[in-house]
Parts: C-alpha cells; structure tokens; sequence
C-alpha cells in the first residue's frame, strides 16, 4: 500500500512538472539585445534619442502594452504593431538633454510575454556635459 501511495504521488509530480514545461515552451517570450544603453558623456541639448532592440523568441505573438518611464524626462515610443515569432521590434527612447549631471533612468516595459502580462526593466545611463559651464560657450537650443 505504502509503494503504490509513494508511486501515484512520484506520478502526479511527474506530470505536474512536464504540464509546466510544455506551457512555457509554447508561450512568447521578449529578448532584448541590451537591456541598458549607456549614452556616455553628451553635450547638453544634444540628440538625447537612444534605440533598444528586441525579439520575439517565443511561439506566439508579442505585444508590448505599453513602455512607463519614472521621470518626464525620458520618453519612449516603441513598435505598436503584434510581434510575431522570431520578429523585431523596437523601443526608442528620448532622453531631455537640457539638464546638465549624471543620469540614471529606469523604463518599464510591459508585454505579453508568457502568456501573460509581465513588465521587463530597461536602461539609460549617461552624463550630459554643461559646455557653457566648462568653455564659457554653449551649443544653440533647438
């Protein structure tokens, strides 16, 4: 009694875990070719407009909902369109130059990846160089 209790319950892990697998295997998955891009020393009013990259890795269509940035200071625009399996899209991040200092901003994407919808973290980093401040000149605002 002991062995066929011990048996059907080893059975019922079993099939537990290969349900999982397959459900994971047939779900779309996002794959960013960076997951932080690093602007490095920019002048300030310079192009602050950075693109990230991804892919659809999965077997399903992708769809990224939206993209939150955590300041106005970053804008994204992303590629609305349904990213279907082994397809790219894009997040184009736009970064206000007008502010001299180091950066550090975080962005939000939220995709249906998994089946469900999930958020992945991106990145910008950098320093915006105040030219007036270091040459006593300045490049003209657009």
């Amino acid at each position: 009694m002991k062995t066929l209790l011990t048996a059907t319950f080893i059975s019922v892990i079993f099939c537990g875990f290969s349900q999982n697998e397959e459900t994971k295997q047939h779900h779309d998955k996002i794959t960013f070719l960076n997951t932080v891009i690093n602007y490095d020393t920019i002048e300030r009013y310079s192009d602050g407009n950075r693109t990230f990259n991804f892919y659809n890795t999965g077997n399903e269509p992708l769809v990224i909902t939206r993209v939150k940035s955590g300041c106005s200071c970053t804008v994204a625009k992303y590629t609305k369109d349904t990213i279907l399996p082994g397809g790219r899209g894009e997040i184009t991040a736009r970064y206000n130059t007008k502010k001299p200092g180091r950066f550090d901003r975080e962005l939000t994407v939220y995709s249906n990846s998994g089946g469900k919808t999930i958020t992945t973290k991106i990145g910008i980093i950098g320093f915006v160089l105040d030219t007036k401040k270091i040459y006593g000149i300045e490049k003209k605002k657009k």
